[in-house]
């Protein structure tokens, strides 16, 4: 079996997650091998999109409260649709300072950024950019008011973007216990900071790598990774059976 077959045949072993497969999107029980055990207060999604984690996250701790943030209008109605009033949705761009920026859009949504797409992103992937959009940035400190209920995960997914979102968070990060970030091992978006960038900017903070998931490797080559990183004081395990 494919692992696309693979996935939906989870999905349709998981009832909570059917609704928002009859919208077309769906939740990534994948990062359950990173996440699983794990128990969070409050999940902060950055990079929601239409809700492709936000939906894994109500169905993983339903009882979290759920932080979105997806500044694209058409997949951030679709986030909406799926969440069903359960999620706390933001329609801005985080970064490092608040302002407004170019939004640049790829053909598939889920890869747009603030960075221009790069060659090896266009052709590792097979996409290309179908134009640009204004959109508001803000710095994740100023959105969310500290303390949070703990503990707390930060998810981020942002083609990029991920240091500049971090450091607008530095305000945030002292009451975090778990940051899941997408990163990249080669340049896929014009100027971003890579994988080891983002490490070294979270181990300063008071984080330690824990483990590295879902990796897509092209022709050989590590491209990008889930990254998971715990606060080294933090214990968000739920206790053994």
């Amino acid at each position: 079996m494919s692992p696309r077959l693979r996935k939906y045949a989870k999905l349709l072993q998981s009832p909570a997650c059917w609704p928002a497969l009859l919208h077309g999107v769906a939740a990534t029980l994948d990062h359950d091998v990173a996440l699983g055990r794990d128990r969070f207060a409050t999940v902060i999604d950055v990079g929601a999109n239409k809700g492709q984690f936000a939906v894994y996250a109500r169905t993983r701790w339903p009882k979290a409260r759920l932080i979105c943030f997806e500044p694209l209008p058409g997949p951030r109605a679709k986030l909406a649709r799926v969440t069903r009033g359960q999620a706390e949705i933001h329609d801005c761009a985080l970064g490092a300072a608040s302002g407004e920026g170019s939004m640049h859009l790829a053909t598939r949504t889920d890869s747009s950024s603030l960075l221009a797409l790069g060659a090896r992103q266009k052709a590792i992937y097979g996409m290309e950019e179908s134009g640009e959009l204004r959109v508001p940035i803000k710095r994740l400190d100023a959105c969310l008011p500290t303390p949070l209920t703990r503990p707390v995960l930060l998810k981020i997914d942002v083609q990029g973007f991920e240091l500049e979102v971090l450091k607008g968070a530095t305000d945030l990060l002292p009451n975090v216990d778990a940051v899941y970030v997408e990163a990249s091992y080669v340049e896929l978006y014009e100027g971003q900071a890579l994988h080891e960038e983002i490490e070294r900017f979270l181990i300063d903070a008071g984080f330690g790598l824990d483990g590295r998931f879902n990796t897509h490797v092209h022709q050989g080559e590590p491209v990008q990774a889930d990254l998971l990183f715990r606060r080294r004081t933090s214990s968000m395990r739920e206790p053994k059976p």
